[in-house]
């Protein structure tokens, strides 16, 4: 009897210890160490699926972007009516690149995001966006995910939120939300990073 009470005292202290996560690194230290690669992103290269919902109509893309924290370009790869269309931007401007091909840029929120602005946004809340909330999420085959929700720092009424992968912060998945409504979404399919040193200065 006495070893049967042993048995579920120590099953119990497992159980309990692995619910408060010990050993596990907290997603707000985390989310410090994302935003410090951000900052310090010298260049990236990604392939996505893109959704950009206007509400009364959604448009899906899928494109390949490359760049750094300060300049790069998004090009539609598919669907094949509108491939070969894209946007470049630097310094916070766009510039759209159409090759002759219409690419719906209408507005997707009242700030005047459209779907070329949205990667460079995206970006930039990663790397100095306020952390609104943080946690793991389960990615399927034993893998899991950082997700954070930031802070738009253009726009108060928006928010994005993304997933990304641990050690690497590789993004996974991303989206801009205005007033709590997802406005344009992107699952990375691929999504390869390059960061310098930080400063010790």
């Amino acid at each position: 009897m006495r070893l049967y009470k042993g048995v579920l005292m120590t099953l119990s202290l497992a159980l309990l210890l692995s619910g408060c996560g010990i050993g596990e690194a907290k997603p707000e230290q985390e989310a410090l160490r994302l935003r410090e690669t951000y900052q310090n992103l010298t260049g990236f290269q990604a392939q996505a699926e893109v959704t950009a919902d206007y509400g009364d109509r959604a448009y899906q893309y899928t494109v390949r972007c490359a760049g750094n924290a300060q300049a790069g370009s998004l090009t539609v790869i598919a669907p094949e009516s509108i491939a070969g269309a894209g946007a470049a931007w630097e310094d916070g401007k766009t510039a759209l690149e159409y090759e002759g091909i219409s690419l719906e840029t209408g507005q997707l929120s009242p700030d005047g995001l459209s779907p070329a602005d949205a990667l460079p946004v995206i970006l930039s809340a990663c790397a100095s966006g306020a952390v609104v909330e943080s946690g793991w999420t389960d990615w399927g085959e034993g893998e899991r995910s950082l997700y954070l929700l930031l802070q738009n720092p253009a726009a108060q009424e928006s928010q994005i939120a993304i997933w990304a992968a641990p050690e690497t912060w590789a993004l996974r998945q991303a989206e801009i939300r205005w007033e709590e409504q997802r406005v344009i979404s992107f699952t990375f399919t691929d999504f390869t990073l390059e960061t310098a040193e930080p400063s010790t200065e």
